[in-house]
């Protein structure tokens, strides 16, 4: 299988899927045109369907967020914002959520990377942990 060449090394393709598979976090990336390209698979915080690829961003927010979500975007792709972020806490989790502006080399705006994490855990840290200990 032949590798992709990245800025700091190459990988298969099937070796960034597994990657972005097992990321700590949910991932979605919205092109410049405002059209979902990729989530990550797995156990999600928020759920996506495969249907959502190809289709606008704003169309798989609920109602009440979608000219939050558009400002966000516009704000990028006018280049006076590079990330947004915001949490909320459900029923269950502490939930981080980030909007990243994700522009090339010449600093054009390439679309939105979402990355939603669990920070419940990393919420209640109490102390320090180091490699391999158990947690008290």
């Amino acid at each position: 299988m032949t590798a992709i060449s990245l800025d700091t090394g190459s990988l298969t393709p099937e070796q960034v899927d597994l990657l972005l598979k097992r990321l700590p976090a949910d991932i979605t990336y919205v092109d410049e045109h405002d059209e979902v390209r990729y989530y990550s698979g797995g156990d999600r915080i928020f759920t996506r369907m495969p249907v959502v690829i190809g289709h606008k961003v704003q169309q798989c927010h609920p109602p009440a967020s979608i000219a939050k979500v558009q400002e966000i975007i516009d704000a990028f792709r006018a280049g006076r914002k590079d990330e947004a972020e915001f949490w909320l806490k459900t029923q269950k989790r502490f939930v981080h959520i980030r909007y990243i502006a994700m522009r090339d080399g010449d600093g054009r705006y390439r679309g939105t990377l979402e990355v939603v994490q669990d920070a419940t855990v990393v919420r209640d840290f109490k102390v320090g942990k180091r490699l391999l200990e158990e947690r008290a």
